[in-house]
Order: structure tokens, then C-alpha cells, then sequence
């Protein structure tokens, strides 16, 4: 009997590698069938310290015990630490994969709670300042995904820098990250008003992280959708709540997710729930493509506007 983590990988290897049988089957008429898509959902915020990361870590791991075949790719280029929070010490990452050395199935790894971590690469440039043949390289090897899972989950690095915002622009569903600090507020914003002016089919949900109560969180939602919806036109979805919780602190030095070390806390409820109601929602308004060829065209376009100064 196969496991689903090793039916996973022989998938993605297929999928990325030649198919030496196409000159036999070239003359046989081919029916193109719609090909169901993976769901990519970006978790991403205006700045760090906000817990991202450990929110990605976590809600991978709440869509997996769905039975969904999910994958966690830690799309931060320059920081990347998914790794950790699930106590795994990678051989092969997006480096390796984006130099050629490996192919993705090689940096796959299966990871605590039944999902498959995709580690980011330390130390490496961002994904706009890698060239043509790197990055073209890189998108190859991970559009099989697309088609072997059901839902991808990216953590982008904070801020706004034109990687971040690649991943997220071609996402299906957006949480923006944020604390009831003032200062994490204030970049939230600005993220949200990045996407509202490069697009306006993402659907936006704001989480708010670290909150004392569910009414803090309730509050920093309200006012912030409000100020969206008068300055940017555009209306928010609650992501939820995920309390201040000493489980999730222990859970961190212990290298563990914390839905994993305490099923039980305020916070692993919280994000239960998230988990819940994105599966719950309707599906969006088709987009052209899976995700990482709509992320090709981002950086095609990007590339081409950057030319033309």
C-alpha cells in the first residue's frame, strides 16, 4: 500500500520530468479535459515579528487532516524558516532546485501533521533578481503542483518587495497578517492597498494574530475593513482571531506546530476555524491558469516593464 506522501512525490517527479512517450502518441488525437487546479492561498503581511510564518506552519497543517493533499512552500528567499517550526534540517531547497542541482520531488519533504514542506532558500537572492534561466527554471519544476495537490499554501517574506507581491498577485486567496499593534496595522495596510492597486480579483482576508480577546480582534478588523472600503473600495473578510497563547510559545522551543503539541488551545481552535471556513467558501471566479503559470506572466510582464525605462 502506497502512502499518500510517496503517491505525492512519484506524482510531482512524473510531472516534472520528459515524457519520452509524446513522439509515440503524437498522432493520436488528444480530448483536453479541464484540469483541476491547486488552491493557492498566499499568507503574507506589511512586516515582520507578526507570526506568518508559524500561521502557514499551522493552517498546512489543519488542511491536511481534511484529507487534503496539501503543500507548504516557504516562497521567503531570503529568511526562510518553516523548517524549523517543524524541527527539520533540510538537505536540498529552492537553491538547489533553482541551480539545477535537484529537482523539486528531491526537495520535497514530508512534514509533522501530513503535509509536504517545500524549504526556502537562506541566504539566496530574491526571486525578481534571479535571471530569466533560473527563475524560468524554478517555475517549471513547481507547476506540477498545480496538479497534485489540493491546496498550496505560500508563505511569502514580509513587506512589499516585488517577489512578495509576484506570489501573492497570482494567488487565489490573500490573508494579510497582522497584530493589534499599531505599527503592524499601518504596513497591513499597505499591503492591502498594493493588492487593491495591482488587482481586483484577489479575495483578501485579514487575520489578527496575537489579539487578548476575540473582541480585540473583532475591533482591528472592523476599523481596518472600514478604512479599506472608504479609501480603496474594497471589503475585507474576516480570517478570524488567533489569541496570545503561552502553547504557541512552547511549541516554538520545541519546534513543534502548535495545533500538533496542544490540540486543545484557544490558538489551535482559532485556526482550526480558518481552516474550516476556506474550505467552506465558494470557489472564486476562474483565473486564468493554475498558479505558477499566472506567477510566469507576472514576471514576464514585470521583465518587460522594466525594459521598456
Amino acid at each position: 500500500m502506497i502512502d499518500q506522501a510517496t503517491h505525492l512525490r512519484r506524482l510531482v517527479r512524473r510531472a516534472a520530468e520528459p515524457d519520452r512517450g509524446a513522439r509515440r502518441r503524437a498522432a493520436v488525437p488528444v480530448i483536453e479535459r479541464p484540469t483541476r487546479l491547486a488552491q493557492a492561498i498566499a499568507i503574507t503581511s506589511g512586516k515582520g515579528g507578526v507570526g506568518k510564518t508559524n500561521l502557514a506552519v499551522n493552517l498546512a497543517v489543519c488542511l491536511a487532516r481534511q484529507n487534503r493533499r496539501t503543500c507548504l512552500l516557504d516562497a521567503d528567499l531570503g529568511l526562510a524558516n518553516a523548517d524549523i517550526l517543524c524541527n527539520l534540517t533540510p538537505r536540498l531547497t529552492l537553491e538547489q532546485v533553482i541551480s539545477g542541482r535537484c529537482r523539486l520531488a528531491e526537495a520535497m519533504l514530508p512534514a509533522p501533521g501530513g503535509f509536504r514542506l517545500i524549504p526556502g532558500a537562506c541566504g539566496v537572492a530574491r526571486l525578481a533578481d534571479l535571471d530569466g534561466v533560473a527563475r524560468q527554471r524554478l517555475i517549471e519544476q513547481l507547476a506540477a503542483l498545480d496538479r497534485v495537490a489540493d491546496d498550496l499554501v505560500i508563505d511569502t517574506a514580509a513587506g512589499l518587495g516585488p517577489g512578495v507581491l509576484a506570489f501573492v498577485a497570482a494567488s487565489s486567496r490573500v490573508l494579510v497578517v497582522t497584530t493589534p499593534e499599531p505599527t503592524a496595522m499601518t504596513d497591513a495596510y499597505g499591503m492591502i492597498k498594493a493588492l487593491a492597486a495591482g488587482s481586483r480579483r484577489h479575495d483578501v482576508w485579514l487575520v489578527v494574530n496575537m489579539v487578548t480577546s476575540e473582541p480585540e480582534g473583532r475591533r482591528v478588523f472592523d476599523r481596518m475593513n472600514r478604512v479599506s472600503r472608504t479609501f480603496l473600495g474594497r471589503t475585507l473578510t474576516y480570517g478570524g482571531a488567533v489569541p496570545a497563547d503561552d502553547a504557541v510559545r512552547e511549541a516554538i522551543r520545541h519546534r513543534v506546530p502548535f495545533t500538533l503539541y496542544a490540540p486543545d488551545a484557544p490558538a489551535t481552535r482559532a485556526v482550526e476555524a480558518l481552516a474550516r471556513s476556506l474550505l467552506g467558501m465558494k470557489p472564486l471566479p476562474a483565473m486564468t491558469g493554475g498558479f505558477f503559470s499566472r506567477l510566469a506572466t507576472w514576471f514576464s510582464a514585470g521583465s518587460d516593464s522594466r525594459g521598456s525605462h
